[in-house]
């Protein structure tokens, strides 16, 4: 009996049969097939494989496509298919070579990492297929993970026993070697930046006070060398290159030295600006935008981020697929560049939808009326990412997600996606806590910033806003009830209600009790993306008492109850790219108060308080301010004074830091003549303060600040030699869930006589 072997070559499964044997075979049945080789592979696996059936007329090709499904199931190293004339049929069999098992995996050596996180990064498991081509990919997936750890000398030995014919045995081996801190960074070469700049680029720091920090990321480390690469294209220097990097280690092993070795370049500048592909924006009004031109010392970074600006320009007036790319040619021999920002327009879209989601508690209404884009307008991206910081001021969602969804039927339109992701926008503050001008106190305070009214049980997701707060304090009692509702049964005006109750001891000169009953009825029209107009109605009941010493005529006129009703008329405009921690825009407020609808005095009141932020570097870790504050009031009608409770004063934490609490300014003493001052305030005020704010971290800052103030008790009285100024610097931090407390310790520059040579101030966003 003869045997004919068939085999495969390559990928191409072709059978190899000798010419006469293949012919001798043509045409026969295959009598029977068979399957020699399984170990560990059940044979109902493989016949589930086989299509070649006895009975059927033998085909070389049908029995390579076998083969190939026999190998796609990844079981086998090898397989051939061996044929035998019996009784002039066919008997066929599939021999195969199994892949070996993984039976057993053991780690040694791993002293400082533990078990879990190696075998998180390895491929092989007990019970897989063994793939001897896998060796160099496991060994490096646990070297990366030891660098990762601080582990840059690590090394990992694979051991491969058998232990049966188709099972083996896997040890990983690993030498540690010695953990080290990063105890210097050092640059060679470099001269346009120095080691200090290069190393704040990077996130690979040094360990602090040697047990801090200072851990080795071979990943993270490779950022870096990439960060400091675009830095040097910042300055024109294009061709700038990282020749190695040098890693040693201090005599103890436990110290790791590295050392960057840059070749600058030379410096490249702008030799010509232009666009291309542009119709819509002349290259004229391209060129306005754009911060690099011809002359300039090529900075990379700027370049693409004004490709960015210009792409932004083309989003803002609807063409939202618009695409900006920068092509930048280098000159090798003049050291030039030459900058083409070619321009994909698209086309100018509308919005034809937009579809909220995610609010599973917020009503859609609630998302809707933040947003500035409408239906059927022009696609503006400045309304959107208005809308975007509108949505973000509200602090009703954990996230906020604007994408754009193309409608097929017309490729004129477009519909905005707007996806929320729910936040806590109930909570319940208590505590306590110390201020200087109020001393010790406690509060507890109910706020619910996304409530509904008419949603019982749950009170929540109309977007309306209710206070409760109780204050109780060393010279401060207070309670506080407020109720806003954005929206009035759907029209855009904001109704608010509020009722106080107050008391306040005076402890400076005289010592006097204030106490403030009453409430206020509140509207409010939304006039354009970043202006506001309010008005309220306003009732106070003022009672002025417990004197303890004879005499402050002003103060004795005024013994008793008061009332005051009066009407407020304010504006507001803000640019604010932050309300809790702005870095830019600014924020104008101004305001009449007309007492006189009633109650016991008729008088009228002007406020103006403007702040401007300025961020200064790229990183906005700078940030400079500037505030003005003017106020004048005046009587009119039956009354001939403005109350003191009206009256402007300056001094202490909010106003001229430094000096003590209304301090500057008109006062009064106890006998006219003679005894104690007390500080009465006056009709005109004026208050500037100047700062400068650095960012140490996300939750710490750092002040350095200016203050300049006074008070007249007319405008006929107004001088600005009796300007007080002061200097200082001050500390603050946003503790999470509470709010931001600051301490400041102001000099004041020309203080009278009593005021004074410094002055520590407390100031918390939740009032004690």
């Amino acid at each position: 009996m003869r045997k004919v072997a068939i085999g495969l070559l390559g990928l191409g499964w072709i059978l190899l049969v000798p010419p006469v044997s293949a012919q001798e075979y043509a045409g026969k049945t295959i009598k029977s097939v068979l399957v020699a080789g399984l170990k560990g592979v059940s044979e109902s696996m493989v016949r589930s494989q086989i299509q070649v059936q006895p009975g059927q007329t033998f085909n070389p090709r049908a029995i390579a496509r076998d083969i190939r499904r026999l190998y796609e199931t990844g079981h086998f190293t090898s397989i051939k298919a061996d044929a035998q004339l019996e009784d002039e049929q066919i008997v066929l069999i599939y021999i195969v070579q199994e892949k070996r098992l993984i039976d057993e995996i053991k780690i040694i050596g791993n002293d400082r990492l533990r078990m879990r996180h190696i075998r998180g990064v390895l491929t092989w498991q007990e019970g897989d297929p063994f793939v001897a081509e896998q060796y160099d990919q496991e060994r490096e997936a646990l070297i990366k993970l030891y660098q990762s750890k601080g582990f840059p000398n690590a090394s990992v030995d694979i051991v491969v026993e058998e232990v049966s014919p188709s099972r083996v045995r896997v040890t990983y081996s690993i030498q540690e070697g010695r953990k080290a801190r990063i105890r210097s960074i050092r640059f060679e070469g470099n001269t346009i930046l120095s080691d200090r700049k290069l190393r704040k680029l990077m996130a690979t720091k040094r360990s602090k006070w040697r047990f801090l920090g200072g851990k080795y990321d071979e990943a993270r480390f490779d950022d870096d060398l990439q960060k400091i690469i675009d830095e040097y294209g910042n300055y024109g220097r294009l061709e700038m290159e990282i020749l190695n990097t040098d890693l040693s280690y201090s005599e103890s092993g436990k110290g790791m030295l590295i050392e960057i070795h840059v070749s600058e370049g030379p410096e490249y500048q702008v030799e010509s600006v232009e666009t291309a592909g542009n119709q819509v924006f002349d290259t004229d009004e391209i060129e306005r935008i754009v911060k690099v031109h011809a002359g300039n010392v090529h900075n990379k970074g700027q370049v693409e981020k004004d490709a960015g600006l210009v792409k932004q320009g083309y989003e803002d007036s609807g063409y939202v697929t618009a695409s900006t790319t920068p092509q930048v040619t280098l000159d090798r021999e003049k050291k030039t560049t030459h900058v083409v920002h070619r321009v994909n327009e698209g086309d100018l879209k509308y919005v034809k939808e937009i579809k909220v989601t995610g609010n599973s508690v917020t009503k859609d209404e609630v998302v809707r009326r933040e947003l500035l884009t409408i239906p059927g307008e022009r696609f503006d991206g400045g309304l959107v990412r208005a809308s975007q910081r509108r949505l973000e001021n509200t602090r009703y969602f954990e996230k906020e997600r604007f994408s754009l969804e193309p409608v097929e039927e017309d490729e004129r339109f477009t519909n905005l996606l707007v996806d929320v992701e729910e936040g806590k926008t109930g909570n319940f503050n208590f505590g306590g806590g110390y201020s200087t001008e109020e001393k010790f106190g406690g509060f507890a305070e109910i706020r619910l910033n996304n409530f509904d009214i008419r949603n019982w049980p749950t009170f929540s997701g109309g977007g309306q806003q209710f206070v409760a707060r109780l204050q109780l304090g060393d010279i401060r009692n207070e309670y506080n009830l407020s109720f806003t509702d954005p929206e009035i049964a759907g029209y855009p005006l904001a109704f608010g209600i509020d009722l106080f109750d107050e008391s306040y001891e005076y402890r400076e000169g005289t010592d006097f009790t204030q106490e403030t009953r009453g409430g206020q009825l509140r509207l409010g029209k939304i006039l354009s993306p970043f202006v506001t107009a309010r008005n309220a109605l306003r009732y106070r009941e003022i009672d002025i008492g417990d004197f303890t010493t004879f005499g402050w005529p002003t103060l004795q006129r005024e013994r008793g109850q008061q009332t005051t009703i009066s009407s407020v008329w304010g504006i507001a405009r803000n640019t604010l790219d932050s309300n809790r921690d702005p870095s830019s825009g600014a924020r104008h407020d101004l305001e009449l108060e007309i007492a006189g609808l009633g109650g016991d005095y008729h008088f009228f009141k002007l406020e103006h308080d403007s702040t401007w932020y300025k961020a200064l570097g790229e990183e906005k870790k700078w940030v400079l301010s500037f505030r003005a504050r003017e106020g004048w009031a005046n009587e009119y009608g039956s009354s001939d004074f403005v109350p003191i409770a009206d009256r402007f004063f300056v001094g202490g934490t909010t106003t001229v830091r430094g000096y003590d609490q209304r301090d500057i300014g008109p006062k009064e003493k106890q006998f006219i003549l003679f005894g104690e001052k007390e500080a009465i305030g006056g009709e005109l005020r004026l208050v500037d303060n100047l700062e400068m704010k650095y960012k140490l971290t996300e939750q710490f800052r750092l002040y350095a600040f200016v203050d300049a103030g006074g008070v007249w008790s007319t405008s006929s009285d107004f001088d600005l030699g009796d300007m007080r100024y002061s200097a200082g610097l001050g500390f603050g931090v946003d503790i999470p869930r509470l709010g931001p407390v600051r301490i400041d310790y102001g000099f004041p520059l020309n203080p009278d006589e009593d005021q004074g040579s410094g002055k520590l101030h407390l100031l918390t966003g939740l009032r004690f």
